[in-house]
């Protein structure tokens, strides 16, 4: 070999050296470090096992969605976890406050093995095609849903999607009704006797905070004196729309505080434009995230009393990051505080100022939307905490 080919090969040598080098120092920092790095080798063996020496055969998606959903669950937060893609699908629809469906909430009636029409969407299919609350869903399309649970009995429907389902309801009659996608707002109101103003809120999702705001509007134009808000069983949501509604209440000031993992403050404001009337908010053990600080917010600025139970006390905020196949990792990324930089995760929640409970029966009416303000215990003690609040001169 001659000196000129001797340095060619050299050089080759040398290239695929640096190659490879480059290619190692790019997979250790893809992994995190050397102890990721550790992890991607130890779970890439891990399949090899199984391609060799597994007697059955597997599908390799199944186990790799269990697999991440094992190592979400590593991280040990309540808050944290992997969908695959059919659940992120979900996942926005959910977040969106919409569903593929007729816009009805429906319980197993055990007499009959259907289901009850617990309550009806305003002017959704269901209600523009004359299903009524206490109804019962025998069939769809023909096909008894008698033996079904609630998961099988929306597959039926979502089947139907973009064109008519055919119910067979006890009435002995078949109805058809649209599935389409509906709008589920999570905002509902009216104006209770002496000038109470009732706002329940069920989610702070999409559409929350601009609802919320012109509930809020509508109640003071007819009248209202003084505002209940109902956040009870209500899972928190985006910061943007649980801030939307606490600027329009709240005076000018810091509303909500956030840091990432690095310490890095983010600070949300409210302008001076605010709502002064008393104020109370109904909380209780399913009160969680945005609910628990709108609550919290509220108190802080003594804006409003708090009626009902302790909250769970979640001061996690989760970022949603899409995976190149369509599914998607829910993580927690910032560390939530009050205006008065309380965090609810180390307090427990929030305890109310005012203890009032519902019974059993009462409990199941509330979830199933028949429990009707005038016949809620908690909603009537949150009435006379701020009649009491106002004849002390206290209250916004």
């Amino acid at each position: 070999m001659n000196r000129s080919s001797s340095s060619l090969l050299g050089g080759i040598l040398i290239g695929l050296l640096a190659g490879l080098l480059a290619f190692a120092v790019w997979l250790t920092a893809m992994f995190g470090g050397l102890s990721g790095l550790r992890a991607g080798i130890k779970y890439a063996e891990v399949l090899r096992v199984f391609r060799a020496q597994f007697v059955a055969d597997y599908d390799l998606e199944a186990v790799t969605d269990e697999s991440l959903r094992g190592a979400v669950a590593g991280l040990d937060d309540r808050w944290s976890y992997y969908m695959n893609a059919e659940e992120y699908a979900d996942y926005q629809d959910y977040a969106a406050n919409r569903y593929q469906g007729i816009g009805v909430t429906v319980a197993k009636d055990e007499e009959s093995g259907g289901f009850r029409i617990e309550s009806v969407q305003k002017d959704a299919p269901a209600d523009q095609a004359g299903i009524v609350m206490g109804d019962i869903i025998l069939a769809v399309d023909g096909n008894s849903v008698t033996e079904c649970d609630t998961e099988e009995l929306r597959s039926f429907i979502q089947a139907d999607f973009g064109q008519d389902a055919l119910l067979t309801v006890r009435r002995e009659e078949d109805i058809p009704v649209s599935c389409v996608e509906v709008y589920s707002n999570p905002v509902t109101s009216e104006l209770l006797a002496d000038g109470t103003g009732y706002v329940r809120i069920e989610n702070f999702r999409d559409g929350a905070g601009k609802n919320a705001v012109e509930a809020v509007d509508a109640l003071i134009s007819q009248g209202a004196q003084r505002l209940v808000f109902d956040v009870r069983n209500n899972p928190g949501g985006q910061l943007t729309e649980l801030n939307e509604i606490l600027d329009h209440l709240l005076p000018e000031g810091e509303i909500f505080y956030r840091t990432d993992k690095k310490g890095n403050e983010i600070v949300d404001y409210s302008d001076a434009n605010c709502v002064e009337m008393p104020m109370a908010v109904l909380v209780n053990g399913e009160s969680y995230s945005a609910a628990e600080f709108f609550a919290a917010a509220l108190r802080e600025y003594d804006w409003a009393i708090l009626v009902g139970e302790p909250t769970t006390g979640k001061a996690r905020s989760q970022v949603t990051v899409r995976l190149f196949d369509g599914s998607a990792v829910h993580l927690s990324k910032y560390r939530y505080l009050t205006p008065n930089r309380v965090d609810l995760t180390e307090t427990e929640g929030l305890k109310p100022d005012v203890e009032a409970s519902l019974s059993e029966e009462d409990w199941e009416q509330f979830v199933t939307g028949w429990l009707a303000p005038a016949d809620d215990s908690q909603v009537q003690a949150a009435f006379h905490a701020l009649k009491t609040a106002e004849i002390d001169g206290l209250g916004a």
